[in-house]
């Protein structure tokens, strides 16, 4: 009987993925030319699991987005009662209306949201009674014509709407309940339309693919064409390494590098003895984070002889290996986790290729870690085969061989299991041009 796979991916008519049937195991390596869609396979894995480690935050970002004319409305009566009032509440009331303006309100959940925001619209309310009702000035009735015309905005009641400012308060409350009643039902339901609206950000809205597809141990868990999501077991976190040049870098314009500099920061965790042999026989040194600070910009490394440096200082494969030592030290990569790795011998000399692939081994057959790779490199190729072999881990290991299909711009994914031959043949063309040019 044929062992099911963990994990397989199929990618078809995608930029210039023709077809790609992959199979994560332990470690899978994808060889081919450049723009043949490797990296295409990488960010749909990447934000596929992603969105579905933070399906709940994202939806409930989404909450906060869709209420963000609510928080307005609250923060223009704010604004308008506050002149003249030396009230703590409305300190409070501001603090709370600005916690809705920050990026963190995604991590509440969606009954927290509501009832936040449901309780401060009816204090603001209450306020603006208090303030207004006995007030029969021309300012003030054009205070509450302006907050009417707010109301009606917000609520879609429409600008001529007969209710009162009573009535009007009630359907933002009633607003803020269908809100939060549509996000706990997409929490509950898990629509594959929100992993679409997450890939649409990343590669554009006409840009999807005909086809992705996900199974774990041989069942469907991610399909563009069925209307859930389901939860993966076997994958539950993910990390994307495109470049240890993310340090120092403008990680806003990536998202992925937001993403791997929020987890090099984390502290605490429980680390592992591949992080010391990293250490000790490779860098001579590991990398640390300034306790009083908590970014990239923070990191320093700390020589075997106790000599500190700025980490802007160090070489950049250093920083390659400095990477996977901090996730181990902080407990991010485990059993569950997924590393995407895009070209990882990037930067590095051929000895230290070895030392990675050797590292990239030792994770997987230690830990249980799986990971994609991304290369075109004969020696990263040829030691991850063999150091799988001689550590008795090769059955965990799949490569691939992106071969251009009949029509030139798109590729094929040769499955070669553990076999290497293909993928050198395809680097003899490199020779036969050397011939060419040189001779």
């Amino acid at each position: 009987m044929t062992e099911v796979p963990d994990i397989q991916v199929s990618v078809k008519g995608f930029r210039a993925i023709a077809s790609a049937d992959i199979i994560i195991n332990g470690i899978t390596l994808a060889a081919g030319e450049n723009g043949s869609g490797k990296s295409s396979i990488s960010k749909l894995l990447y934000f596929l699991y992603k969105t579905v480690a933070d399906y709940e935050k994202i939806v409930n970002s989404g909450l906060a987005s869709s209420l963000r004319d609510v928080v307005r409305l609250g923060e223009i009566i704010h604004q308008e009662n506050r002149i003249g009032s030396s009230s703590e509440e409305f300190d409070i009331m501001r603090k709370d209306l600005q916690e809705f303006r920050r990026s963190r309100i995604g991590e509440l959940s969606s009954e927290q949201i509501g009832g936040k925001l449901t309780d401060l619209i009816e204090k603001l309310e209450n306020k603006f009674y208090d303030l207004t009702t006995d007030d029969t000035s021309l300012m003030a009735s054009r205070k509450k014509a302006r907050v009417k015309r707010i109301l009606a905005d917000v609520t879609n009641s429409g600008e001529e709407s007969d209710e009162n400012i009573q009535e009007s308060f009630a359907r933002v409350k009633d607003l803020i309940a269908e809100e939060v009643h549509q996000a706990e039902m997409a929490i509950a339901l898990r629509p594959t339309s929100v992993f679409i609206a997450e890939l649409a950000d990343v590669f554009s809205e006409g840009d999807l693919p005909e086809k992705f597809e996900v199974l774990e141990y041989g069942s469907p868990i991610v399909a563009l064409d069925i209307d859930h999501l389901s939860i993966p077991y076997n994958i539950q976190n993910v990390v994307y390494i495109d470049s240890p040049m993310m340090f120092h870098a403008d990680i806003s314009k990536n998202i992925h590098w937001e993403d791997l500099s929020e987890l090099l920061s984390k502290t605490g965790g429980r680390t592992h003895d591949i992080a010391d042999i990293i250490s000790r026989d490779i860098l001579s040194g590991e990398v640390i984070v300034d306790e009083m600070f908590n970014s990239p910009d923070d990191f320093k490394f700390k020589r075997a002889d106790g000599k500190i440096f700025d980490f802007i200082d160090v070489a950049t494969g250093f920083k390659s290996f400095s990477i996977l030592q901090l996730l181990l030290k902080n407990g991010t990569i485990t059993d569950k986790t997924l590393m995407i790795i895009d070209e990882p011998e990037s930067n590095l000399h051929p000895q230290w290729i070895i030392e990675y692939a050797r590292i990239i081994v030792m994770l997987n057959k230690e830990i249980g870690c799986k990971f994609f790779l991304a290369s075109h490199n004969p020696d990263m190729v040829s030691a991850i085969r063999y150091i799988s072999e001689r550590q008795g881990s090769l059955d965990k290991v799949n490569f691939y061989l992106a071969e251009k299909s009949d029509y030139s711009f798109e590729y094929n994914y040769k499955h070669l299991g553990n076999e290497i031959d293909p993928i050198f043949a395809s680097f003899n063309i490199a020779i036969d041009r050397i011939n060419q040019y040189g001779i």
